[in-house]
């Protein structure tokens, strides 16, 4: 038997990952600044389960789109992001250009590190490095949707993918609140704190929002608190608000909360967090391939991208079926 045949059945029997490159992008402040503070066991535990890796460290915001997009390019079979939602956001924006990927054979997958990681509840992906990366190595690959949103921003339209959730109205401002803060405290701590100053302090905005979907289409034009447009089932640090979708359907979750008292948004609050935000007061819940929003007096209203705040309405946001690949256990 030969060095190479070797070295694969032995490969074979431990479950490492010889067929495959890796390429390990790393957000190093990510949770608190612990994953950068353990690249050292972050390689060691990635030559166990891939003969072929690399592990590189970002240096400054949108450097992950660039090693993603590099990545891609020259045919790396898979690139992990190392990080929060924030971290997959940039590093699958640059596995995709102009609404299609740049190689439809390099997978994307997760190793969580950040305070949300809420993408890796839908994967199946365990916040344990080491199973995470055995996951990387030896998971299910499914092809699987992606959504796309066009912003205004201050320059101009802005077009990004979001890979798990979408959101505008009070969701802009928590995510803003979320990211200004220390994070020392947890994802569940720092979003709950977050959503709860929202709540008190957010004055809802006049919306026109219109859902296209295989039901028809939906008008609403009230005063909007929160929507929720997720790919994947979960945001916020565990809000389960995709409740029932799949990243699989070719379809985006909708969610509308409208204005309603205080005292009913408090009693409402576990309801993002156990799957039944459509039964709370005044909600609107609908399946959609497209949803056009846009404000209908001039107080702005802002948008978050996988938990990253992204420029303001009027805003487009659509599905991308089957745009990627994404390696997870997937629950199973």
């Amino acid at each position: 038997m030969s060095n190479d045949e070797s070295k694969t059945a032995a490969d074979t029997q431990t479950g490492r990952n010889s067929r495959e490159s890796i390429r390990l992008i790393v957000n190093p402040r990510a949770g608190a600044g612990r994953a950068g503070s353990q690249l050292d066991r972050l390689k060691r535990l990635t030559s166990v389960h891939f003969a072929q890796w690399e592990v590189i460290a970002t240096e400054a915001p949108g450097h992950a789109t660039a090693l993603a997009r590099e990545a891609a390019e020259q045919g790396i079979n898979i690139v992990a992001a190392v990080g929060g939602d924030g971290t997959c956001h940039e590093v699958v924006n640059g596995m995709m250009q102009d609404g299609s990927a740049v190689r439809r054979k390099t997978a994307f997958t997760a190793i969580p590190f950040g305070t949300g990681s809420d993408l890796v509840r839908t994967l199946g992906i365990p916040n344990d490095t080491d199973e995470a990366l055995r996951i990387a190595a030896n998971g299910i690959s499914l092809t699987s949707d992606l959504g796309l949103a066009t912003v205004t921003t201050d320059h101009g339209e802005l077009s990004e993918v979001f890979v798990n959730a979408a959101g505008f109205g009070a969701n802009g401002e928590v995510a803003a609140r979320t990211n200004r803060s220390s994070k020392r405290f947890g994802g569940v701590a720092t979003f709950v704190s977050a959503s709860l100053k929202t709540m008190v302090s957010y004055t809802p905005r006049a919306v026109n929002v219109r859902i296209e979907g295989p039901d028809g289409t939906i008008e609403w034009a009230e005063e909007l608190f929160s929507a929720f447009i997720a790919n994947g089932q979960f945001c916020g640090s565990g809000m389960l608000v995709g409740s029932g979708g799949t990243m699989q359907d070719g379809l985006l979750d909708v969610n509308i909360l409208g204005r309603s008292p205080l005292f009913q948004q408090l009693i409402d609050f576990r309801r993002l967090y156990d799957g039944t935000l459509h039964k709370a007061y005044g909600a609107t819940r609908a399946v959609a391939t497209k949803i056009t929003a846009r404000p209908t007096d001039d107080r702005p209203v802002s948008i978050e991208l996988d938990g990253e705040t992204r420029g303001m309405l009027p805003a487009q946001f659509e599905v991308l079926p089957e745009a990627i690949t994404i390696r997870g256990s997937w629950g199973r």
